[in-house]
């Protein structure tokens, strides 16, 4: 596919994705350092007007787990530590077969935020010290040794490295990548130039980010960076063993924290990268990454649609409680506009495409309406982020 086609195809995939989802954020493709395309859209900051540009920074959440990753291969490198060494050699706890690989590897059986008490409700928000945030780790019961998601897991090798390097992981994060000028450690007191405000999407209304204090996200989710920098760092990391997940011949990290969504990935044999940067929360970077490896690679790709919505005869049909498995997706009249409601997540507006087709106006979630030989809805088909499920129509409400 000739380059300019190429880039006008993916500009107008962001654009599409901006109206459709609210995607705000950047998309940087590059094989090697040559790059193929760099495009941006939204606003760094809506209150002040200003929109992203491909040199904004962003907060990349659990990117941040791959640096951290190969900081701890240089510093075992260096003699400084082995992988296989325990973490009670560098962090005193009551945990004493977990090693360092295992840290590394999520099979420590250390579990994810949830397993702090108070994490959301409390300490999340809470500015803690070092050896508070330690303590609400290092007490935190152990899960089966397996393959268990951790941030906390990724703390202890931050605070690992401090140990053996003796300084803070910031300075050891410049000092080794010495390179990535517009990269650093978020804190609530710094200003930080050229960082886009975060925002984060409820439903399919846009509001300011909650509020998430880093103290707890060291090592696991606390840098920022431009899309520029993680491209010289993915031309830089030439090992893929730990801190990222495989996927045919694609090695990536994801990340998600209030106000930013983001993933890095990265094709070794053809030293390709695509990165992905957005300043609001939740948007679906997984399936973006594979609509936009298809535009790249001439795939079968069709360009997402924005729907011109109908207006529909009697809508209070829809209307009631459908039930799947357990899950209950509630249809809300109000004011002659349909809302869907799932469990306990935010309702948000759905608009017709046909007589029995809705979708949401940002939420990617596409509703078809079944009914039967007399026009009576029955139960409906929720589809999105590539899952389908089934609903039947409790007919007692």
């Amino acid at each position: 596919m000739k380059t300019i086609l190429l880039c006008i195809l993916l500009q107008q995939y962001l654009n599409v994705q901006h109206e459709r989802l609210g995607f705000s954020g950047v998309l940087l493709i590059a094989k090697k350092d040559s790059i193929i395309y760099q495009g941006a859209t939204g606003m760094a900051s809506m209150e002040f007007n200003v929109p992203n540009s491909i040199d904004s920074r962003f907060k990349i959440a659990s990117v941040t787990k791959s640096f951290t990753a190969w900081l701890i291969v240089q510093a075992a490198k260096e003699g400084k530590l082995r992988l296989t060494d325990p973490l009670s050699s560098y962090i005193p706890n009551r945990w004493s077969k977990i090693t360092i690989e295992q840290l590394l590897t999520h099979t420590s059986g250390i579990p994810h935020n949830e397993g702090i008490t108070d994490y959301w409700t409390i300490k999340s928000r809470l500015p803690l010290t070092k050896e508070q945030a330690l303590q609400s780790i290092l007490e935190m019961e152990l899960l089966p040794q397996g393959t268990h998601y951790s941030s906390p897991g990724y703390f202890l090798l931050a605070c690992i490295l401090e140990t053996v390097y003796k300084t803070s992981y910031e300075k050891i994060l410049a000092a080794k990548l010495p390179l990535l000028k517009q990269t650093g450690v978020y804190n609530i007191r710094s200003v930080i130039p050229s960082l886009s405000a975060g925002y984060h999407m409820i439903g399919d209304s846009l509001t300011v980010a909650p509020y998430r204090d880093p103290s707890l996200m060291k090592g696991s989710g606390d840098l920022y960076t431009t899309a520029k920098d993680l491209l010289k760092w993915n031309n830089t990391c030439n090992d893929f063993s730990y801190g990222w997940m495989k996927e045919g011949d694609a090695f990536y990290h994801g990340g998600g924290s209030f106000g930013c969504s983001a993933i890095n990935v990265v094709y070794p044999k053809d030293s390709l990268s695509i990165i992905l940067l957005s300043n609001v929360s939740v948007m679906p970077v997984n399936e973006m990454w594979h609509d936009i490896e298809k535009i790249i690679s001439n795939q079968p790709f069709e360009m997402p649609k924005v729907n011109s919505h109908i207006k529909i005869e009697n809508p209070a049909k829809f209307s009631g409680i459908y039930q799947s498995e357990g899950t209950t997706l509630q249809i809300i009249l109000q004011n002659d506009q349909l809302y869907a409601k799932l469990g306990n997540n935010p309702a948000f507006e759905i608009f017709a495409d046909s007589s029995l087709e809705f979708s949401g106006k940002k939420v990617n979630i596409r509703i078809i309406f079944k009914q039967d030989e007399k026009g009576n809805i029955t139960g409906l088909q929720a589809e999105g982020r590539g899952r389908t499920l089934h609903f039947i129509k409790n007919l007692q409400y």
